[in-house]
């Protein structure tokens, strides 16, 4: 699936960036191209894999700027810059941001202006604030969350509250195995300068990427040369069929190592009796990280009953990806979910030490945090209501 990135401020700069820096560590197969805006010049210096060409600098020009006139982005700018990006195969566009962030509330008017001058179908991927970050952040969340809903195509959540310690501890895992090597660009005389966030913010960041990532790259596998053959092919219509008009969306993911080992050494070394209980504990595993994925893994807290539809992605090696495993990941997804809708495929990869489920669920009409949001912003509003 091919996609139009568009990072809006710090966080969601950051995030399009590590989307970039995964779809470039793809090699073979290229799903994005981005362009980041934000008003803090920086930010968008300290960006690693955007090219330098693709980073808008905005700053208002308002000589009396307030809190109710933020002002707007270079709509012309953008759109101009992202037509120039467009070979013509674009399957859709994303807005990446979070949404406690300051230029959070210019973005309903950029997407009408999009929508105006561009036809594929427009999504966010959209992260809430923490707590700690104060109740007047969290009140904007509510608002552009609320405003942005009716406006986009579909909404990707991803909940720091939910996942900022999680993600810190994954980060710091990743970073003592090396699991984050480094890539030189073309137009990096050096090194870009480190992100000046907390881990957590950062292994949110890789997460979000890794799973954005696997979810393009499973769509577009049939055209990629030299690619195992999947059992179940999935392509971008079938994702976009899942997502397009289905509102909010939650990604529940999944990721394990696995041993490195030769599987036709071990085919031929032990007993038929032994490869069927290999059978069965590879099932069993996928199985069993598909419940982790929904119970655990999911990127903002809901209700899988409340879900219209559903993808279930499963990849990694092929000896070590299980068909009857899968179609009992399908059949629980298929009779949990409220709707009659649920897709599904497998990507193996042959070059990976890792096995992945990926469950996306759409539709979704409640989630707990953004009640709670909601709440925080009317409370808000009534302290400053005179009287």
């Amino acid at each position: 699936m091919r996609i139009l990135l568009v990072g809006i401020g710090g966080a969601g700069c950051r995030i399009a960036d590590a989307l970039t820096l995964q779809d470039i560590r793809s090699r073979s197969l290229r799903c994005t191209d981005t362009i980041a805006v934000d008003s803090t010049a920086d930010d968008l210096n300290a960006l690693q894999t955007i090219p330098p060409e693709n980073r808008i600098f905005y700053q208002s020009l308002d000589p009396f700027p307030s809190m109710n006139t933020p002002g707007v982005l270079p709509h012309d700018e953008i759109i101009a810059k992202l037509h120039s990006l467009d070979p013509g195969d674009i399957d859709a566009l994303v807005i990446v941001s979070g949404m406690g962030g300051g230029m959070a509330s210019l973005i309903p008017d950029l997407v009408q202006h999009i929508r105006d001058r561009i036809t594929e179908p427009v999504f966010g991927l959209l992260t809430l604030p923490c707590t700690r970050e104060g109740e007047s952040v969290l009140a904007r969340a509510a608002n552009t969350v609320d405003g942005l809903i009716p406006m986009l195509d579909g909404i990707f959540l991803y909940d720091n509250e939910l996942w900022y310690d999680r993600a810190r501890i994954h980060k710091e895992e990743e970073e003592v195995k090396g699991g984050d090597r480094e890539i030189r660009l073309p137009w990096q005389k050096q090194a870009p300068p480190v992100h000046k966030i907390p881990a957590g913010y950062a292994g949110i960041n890789t997460m979000i990427a890794r799973q954005i990532s696997l979810l393009l790259r499973a769509g577009e596998v049939s055209d990629r040369p030299g690619t195992e053959a999947a059992e179940v092919a999935l392509d971008a219509g079938e994702v976009l069929n899942t997502i397009r008009g289905m509102g909010c969306i939650a990604i529940g993911y999944d990721r394990e190592h696995i041993p490195a080992a030769n599987p036709d050494l071990i085919t031929r070394l032990r007993p038929v009796g032994h490869t069927i209980q290999e059978s069965h504990q590879r099932a069993s595993r996928m199985v069993t990280m598909a419940r982790k994925a929904v119970d655990e893994g999911i990127s903002i807290s809901c209700e899988l009953e409340g879900a219209k539809k559903a993808l279930v992605l499963v990849a990694g090696p092929p000896h070590e990806l299980s068909m009857r495993g899968y179609m009992t990941i399908r059949h629980w997804i298929d009779r949990s979910i409220s709707g009659q809708e649920v897709r599904s495929g497998d990507y193996p990869l042959s070059g990976t030490r890792f096995i992945a489920i990926l469950i996306v669920l759409s539709g979704l009409d409640r989630f707990p945090r953004i009640e709670s949001l909601r709440e925080i912003r009317d409370q808000v509003a009534k302290t400053k209501t005179p009287g």
